[in-house]
């Protein structure tokens, strides 16, 4: 039985996920993407628990002429919680392999077969297993990215405060006891509250009505997939599905939250996201640095179908430098 309620929400996950598919071939073409390639050599297909099962494997993409220990990125990819994987983004890991980096990209299990919080979940065991190999293979421990894009930016907030907020949820107590707080997140475009989705329709942009009508769609698509029935309403016991909240509230870090960079386009449903989180981490007297690149749409820097996404890439490359490697 197909787990998506409806012909319109099926149709939906099938023509994007599909899309998705075909942009991970095509950009393999790509200059860039193949002289990236060419300067990395990869490791795939790591269990990172015990079951060895394909959602919980990943890749490592590392300098292919490395000396002292490099630092490290793990790395979450998106598709609304439903959809993607590792293979789909491993662009994203010879891009920053590229650059000097050691990176990590993660699967994890997909909703709505495997709802909230198995992702969660899955994130924790990941970064466990991270923090105590990455030097195997050449990355150091004491300088970890977190990053992730839409939905792993979702999952890439949740990991920074479960890193700096002492909470009761398992997963959280299984990244807190890790003692290892991230340097950096990199929040790209991210879904960070997924619950009552009905909020983004007074903020989305001005983009024509067929698109908003569709990206909101989506947008409770993705919350039903992720949360099951209690999607319209936050709850207590879903508070990590929704980190922006979190962040939003009156709780104080237990440790010094990273320097967190955020980015969006103008066009994209989820801008007032990022919005919020650059307004609350400096609430919070957090150091951010938020970027909005004008009539961009959603994860517009995955497509490299626009300028921005080459400015995009080039600044954002350049903060790290400046950040990580010095």
């Amino acid at each position: 039985m197909n787990p998506f309620p409806s012909k319109s929400t099926r149709f939906r996950h099938r023509l994007f996920s599909g899309a998705f598919e075909a942009l991970s071939h095509t950009g393999s073409f790509s200059p860039v993407l193949r002289a990236a390639s060419r300067r990395c050599d990869i490791i795939k297909n790591i269990s990172y628990a015990p079951d060895g099962k394909p959602a919980h494997r990943l890749d490592v993409f590392r300098p292919a002429r490395q000396g002292s220990l490099r630092p490290v990125i793990m790395y979450i990819h998106g598709g609304g919680f439903t959809m993607c994987s590792k293979d789909t983004h491993r662009g994203i890991g010879q891009l920053y392999a590229a650059n000097g980096y050691v990176v990590f990209t993660i699967n994890y299990r997909l909703a709505p077969k495997y709802r909230y919080p198995a992702a969660i979940e899955d994130v924790a065991l990941a970064y466990q297993w991270i923090v105590a190999n990455a030097k195997t293979y050449g990355g150091d421990p004491e300088r970890i990215i977190v990053a992730g894009e839409s939905a792993g930016g979702n999952l890439t907030l949740m990991l920074g405060i479960a890193a700096c907020f002492k909470r009761q949820e398992p997963a959280a107590q299984m990244i807190w006891e890790t003692g290892a707080v991230p340097k950096v997140l990199l929040v790209l475009c991210g879904m960070l509250q997924v619950s009552d989705p009905d909020h983004l329709i007074p903020v989305c942009p001005r983009i024509n009505p067929f698109s908003r009508k569709l990206d909101q769609q989506i947008a409770r698509d993705v919350s039903r997939a992720y949360l099951g029935r209690d999607y319209k309403n936050p709850l207590p016991e879903q508070h990590l599905a929704d980190p922006l909240l979190i962040m939003e509230s009156g709780a104080t870090p237990d440790r010094p939250f990273p320097l967190t960079y955020a980015m969006a386009g103008t066009h994209d449903i989820l801008l007032n996201h990022t919005q919020r989180l650059e307004a609350a981490l400096t609430k919070k007297n957090i150091r951010n640095v938020a970027q909005y690149f004008p009539k961009q749409g959603h994860a517009f820097h995955l497509l490299g179908l626009s300028p921005q996404a080459g400015i995009f890439w080039r600044e954002h490359l350049n903060f790290l430098r400046r950040e990580i490697q010095g």
